[in-house]
């Protein structure tokens, strides 16, 4: 299906090809696609917290997708209704090192925090979480500081946050060059294993929870995602071996059920790029890059059962036309509502051809797709 020049209420025949069509990958009409930053920089790895009637935006700047010393952590504040860059700055920077990526925390006294993959000058090796974070509801950031050694172990990389009553869980990453890190596959950032970590003192300190590395008897897992779902939690984390895993647990993160999606789905070639996971409207989602064949990337979203974390949907989000995309699709949604129906906005960057990654915007009408 192809991308059609505008879109109004999608006809019931038009659901039912669709829902006909979901495993094999649909394409959405009417999808606007707003530049929100470019220029000569290299702009990428965008992540989002919604504050009230704006959407903050961490990204970084740099010259290219790693190894690039002095790129830093900016800031991009978008009016939530109408879309519109109300301004920019820099979040973040120290001399000699690469501010990689910037995952958002939100703590339940309404602190807000940055928390940055800090890597040194030659890229890949890390050199400890570092954090800005915000007691004023994201109107202004404290400076750069180090989250440090948490139960015997420093964090090179945080991946997700759920905060629960006053209770935040977050997902990181060890590394073998960092305190307390443990090699678990040979590569040159040297990954160790990736675990849940836990504050009930809105992030001021830090314990460990358990390691889902562990949880999959040593799988090398990367990228993650987590999000409620009952009175526990579904997990999802890309393999250096190429898996995506979708996982149901506990309270405590042990694992109840696991499925590797390559496995059950053939439609899945490799790992989805910076998953993320969300619940909306009754439905389960599974969101990020998807590479469908090789050198072809799509960013994608899979609806999926949480019972059985069986794919029941899967939606081409961009790409549909399979043309070449050099770097892209790290991606996170929000929503708002316009005229009686619900948009879905995703905040992604992407670069083709050029030299050069920009910060990019999609909407999409969220009836259609869901």
């Amino acid at each position: 299906m192809r991308e059609s020049s505008r879109c109004g209420r999608m006809p019931d025949f038009m659901k039912s090809l669709i829902l006909a069509l979901v495993l094999t990958g649909v394409h959405l009409c009417a999808q606007e696609i707003r530049t929100l930053a470019s220029g000569d920089d290299y702009l990428a790895f965008p992540t989002l917290i919604e504050l009230g009637d704006q959407v903050l935006v961490s990204y970084k700047r740099g010259r290219s997708h790693a190894a690039d010393v002095g790129a830093t952590q900016e800031l991009l504040r978008l009016d939530k209704a109408t879309g519109k860059v109300l301004s920019t700055g820099t979040l973040a920077t120290v001399d000699g090192e690469i501010m990689q990526m910037g995952e958002w925390v939100r703590f339940a006294n309404g602190d807000v925090g940055n928390y940055i993959d800090a890597q040194e000058a030659q890229g890949s090796l890390r050199t400890g979480l570092a954090a800005v974070r915000s007691n004023n509801g994201g109107k202004s950031f404290g400076p750069v500081q180090r989250v440090g050694v948490i139960d015997g172990v420093e964090y090179g990389y945080a991946f997700d946050s759920i905060t629960r009553g006053t209770t935040t869980w977050m997902l990181v990453m060890t590394f073998a060059n960092l305190p307390g890190g443990k090699l678990v596959f040979k590569t040159k950032s040297q990954p160790g294993s990736v675990d849940v970590i836990r504050s009930d003192d809105n992030g001021l300190t830090w314990r460990f929870v358990r390691s889902i590395t562990s949880e999959l008897g040593g799988a090398p897992i990367n990228e993650s995602a987590f999000m409620p779902h009952g009175d526990g939690f579904i997990v999802t984390a890309r393999g250096y071996d190429n898996r995506q895993w979708l996982l149901h647990t506990d309270a405590a993160f042990k694992v109840l059920q696991k499925v590797d999606l390559n496995a059950a789905h053939d439609f899945l070639t490799s790992h989805i790029g910076r998953p993320r996971l969300f619940a909306r409207d009754g439905g389960s989602y599974l969101l990020g890059r998807n590479w469908i064949e090789k050198g072809v990337m799509q960013l994608a979203l899979f609806k999926f059962d949480p019972e059985t974390l069986a794919i029941t949907k899967h939606v081409v989000l961009d790409n549909a036309d399979k043309l070449r995309v050099a770097d892209g699709y790290y991606a996170q949604p929000y929503w708002t509502q316009s005229g009686g129906r619900t948009r879905l906005h995703v905040i992604t960057y992407k670069r083709g051809t050029e030299n050069n990654a920009s910060i990019v915007k999609l909407e999409c009408d969220w009836e259609a797709v869901e």
